[in-house]
């Protein structure tokens, strides 16, 4: 706009209204001498600005059969009106005019791919040379800062445990720097996140109508670009950037770069998030292998043979690591006592679990060792200690090789298998008292067997059953019975054996349902 109404510049015409709009449509040149006579003549800028149009003369810009724009002289001066030579002259201009438009489109079109792929090289060059243990996001901020020449700039992710938006990087903003996360309420970037539309603002105190944390002091000119970041169909967080540092507002051309680098910092923070779980998972399995080593070692070495008896055991967690275990334990005067446990649970806390009472349990045999008051003072002991409700069943028994004798008891332990070497029958080895960790003031029922050589005591967990028996206990009992009177002239380590063979080729979390663990005496 050229003239003494320079005022108009930015107004718009409707499309398809007024000559401008005729010209546009038809593409072909008009000289209207008689505007305010003509009922094509938009009247609505000659009022709103005090101005009358006498005379007009608009002629289409085109290119390449393409139309850009129209070119438009009003009021021709020191004449009744506008004639052919000047619309043959104005068409020339109008032509020249549509080359240098066009151009000036070619040429922004470049420009902002110049700045998008400056930006997004910046971007990846900062990948690439980051620390993987430190913020990448710190890193991309500041490129993407830095390439489009702006003073301010963020990235927030939603967190969605704490409905907040957590930062994850920020340039040019001290407060926002050292704040870790923001409310949604009343934000802009929770506008942006909720309504999944983008903002670009010239103004923030006049173009925005919905009530907002104003933040005094924050902008210089007022002019911001907010955009939603999108993983597929879920918007994750927003990019903000605000504050050309050379004053100006922003325009439709730098959305469309930010737009573009907002799908790449959303692929990288999916990539991100991936790799952390990957780190964690990583980090978890070599934690639980070290417990599964710790767990392997902390498992008593049982001697073969002792005071003429023979002794194996086995375990083999159902998970890398887990809550049976067995203990042996050999005493000043001769005689020696074994227990077979098994805590409620699996995995971790199951393993925990384990080691605090296997270690009241090794404790209190120092103290006494007799099964009823053992179990009894262990139980007071675990119950102080025990979280969530978790509890251990033991069968404990303890050996005299001089006597002949046998006392046991049981904390909500399976029964046990008593077989006699001259009859083949099965006793069952049981006594009266709750797993260990239910109750404060639980008892223990002491009991006693007298056994003759060649007898044989299989102790066990239930995931012994379970796998004998495919899940059904009962059945699983009565394999353990039969498999056991079957090695019941061999060593025990030979029945032990049997299961190892079976057990090593079954995948934990596969097949298998329990932790499997078996010890086995023959007199």
């Amino acid at each position: 706009m050229i003239g003494e109404k320079e005022e108009i510049r930015g107004q718009k015409v409707p499309q398809g209204v007024g000559i401008a709009g005729t010209v546009a449509e038809t593409r072909k040149p008009l000289i209207v001498n008689n505007v305010q006579d003509d009922p094509r003549h938009f009247s609505k800028i000659d009022k709103n600005f005090e101005f009358i149009t006498k005379s007009i003369l608009c002629v289409p810009m085109m290119i390449k059969g393409e139309l850009t724009g129209v070119l438009e002289a009003v009021n021709a001066i020191g004449r009744s009106g506008f004639s052919e030579s000047d619309q043959e002259l104005l068409s020339y201009l109008a032509e020249q005019a549509a080359i240098a438009i066009h151009n000036r489109m070619l040429y922004d079109d470049l420009s902002r791919r110049i700045k998008e792929l400056t930006a997004l090289y910046d971007i990846s060059q900062s990948i690439s040379f980051a620390d993987p243990e430190e913020n990448i996001f710190n890193k991309i901020i500041i490129s993407l800062a830095e390439s489009l020449d702006v003073e301010k700039a963020s990235i927030l992710f939603y967190d969605e445990d704490k409905d907040k938006f957590q930062i994850a990087a920020a340039y040019g903003l001290p407060k926002l720097e050292k704040t870790e996360k923001i409310e949604i309420k009343e934000s802009i970037a929770g506008y942006v996140s909720k309504s999944g539309q983008p903002l670009i603002i010239g103004d923030i105190k006049k173009e925005i109508t919905f009530p907002f944390e104003k933040g005094e002091g924050i902008y210089k000119t007022g002019s911001f670009i907010s955009t939603p970041l999108r993983i597929k169909n879920s918007i994750i967080g927003v990019l903000n950037i605000s504050d050309k540092k050379n004053g100006d507002d922003f325009t439709p051309l730098d959305y469309k770069v930010i737009s573009t680098i907002g799908t790449n910092i959303a692929g990288i923070y999916q990539e991100f998030i991936y790799q952390k779980k990957i780190k964690a998972q990583k980090r978890l399995s070599q934690e639980i292998d070290v417990a599964a080593e710790i767990q392997r070692k902390i498992l008593p070495a049982i001697p073969e043979e002792i005071s003429g008896n023979k002794i194996a055991a086995y375990n083999k967690p159902a998970k890398e690591i887990g809550g049976d275990f067995y203990d042996f334990f050999h005493f000043d005067d001769g005689k020696y006592a074994v227990l077979v446990a098994d805590v409620s649970g699996k995995g971790i806390p199951a393993a925990l679990f384990m080691g605090l009472a296997r270690n009241i349990l090794r404790a209190e045999t120092r103290i006494n060792n007799q099964p009823g008051r053992l179990l009894t003072t262990a139980n007071q002991y675990i119950f102080q200690d025990s979280e969530q409700a978790m509890f251990v069943t033991v069968f404990y028994m303890l050996v005299d090789p001089h006597n002949n004798l046998i006392s046991y008891g049981s904390a909500g332990h399976n029964d046990q298998l008593f077989i006699k070497s001259g009859t083949n029958e099965v006793k069952q080895l049981n006594s009266i008292g709750k797993a260990l960790g239910i109750s404060a003031d639980s008892k223990y029922e002491e009991r006693v067997v007298i056994y003759e050589p060649g007898d044989t005591i299989v102790l066990f967990t239930d995931g012994v059953l379970e796998y004998l028996g495919d899940g059904d206990i009962i059945k699983g009992e009565a394999k353990l019975s039969r498999e056991s009177i079957t090695y019941l002239n061999r060593h025990p380590k030979d029945l032990i054996n049997h299961y190892r063979k079976e057990l090593e080729k079954i995948d934990i979390d596969d097949e298998f349902i329990d932790d499997f663990t078996i010890l086995s005496i023959k007199f």
